[in-house]
């Protein structure tokens, strides 16, 4: 059914543009055709960035099985990212995040993709636990735990008595 909405978008975009640019009508009677042709593209942009190939910019859900990551370290013209690869519960395709750069997260997924790599599975959950800030003033990001904990599960088939691992 998406992939029917997404043609459709397309056919209209390509009627549109086609329309504006061939009609041999007044500018006043084209100018609705000129107008609605970049705000459908636009739509359509934003719609195919919604896919699930694009990295979402929420946060995994808790208890999705880390698969893989990403760390863009930051620049002086970028605060940086990290991109992790997640399986939700109860699916069997991976989700992409994007996450703001913070340096114990980055420790905390090369940890994850060294267990993972090692046939270790791993799931990510939030950290409801937070510290005050401490420090100096600007360095208060120091004495935070991450927003996530990093846990490994057990081998596959495995049941345990227990609701999770740490």
């Amino acid at each position: 059914m998406t992939t029917l909405a997404y043609a459709g978008c397309f056919l209209a975009l390509a009627a549109l543009t086609g329309l504006a640019a061939t009609s041999r009508a007044s500018w006043l009677t084209r100018l609705p055709f000129i107008v609605a042709t970049p705000l459908l593209a636009v739509a359509v942009w934003w719609q195919l960035s919604q896919q699930s190939g694009w990295p979402a910019k929420g946060r995994p859900s808790d208890g999705s099985v880390f698969v893989a990551s990403v760390v863009q370290s930051p620049t002086p013209t970028s605060g940086g990212a990290i991109y992790v690869w997640t399986q939700p519960p109860g699916s069997a395709t991976p989700r992409a995040y994007r996450l703001p750069y913070d340096p114990q997260l980055e420790k905390q997924v090369v940890h994850a993709a060294h267990a993972s790599k090692h046939g270790t599975r791993v799931a990510i959950r939030l950290n409801h636990q937070r510290k005050a800030p401490t420090g100096k003033k600007g360095h208060g990001a120091q004495g935070q735990k991450s927003r996530f904990i990093f846990y490994k599960l057990p081998p596959p088939g495995t049941q345990t008595k227990t609701g999770h691992h740490s």
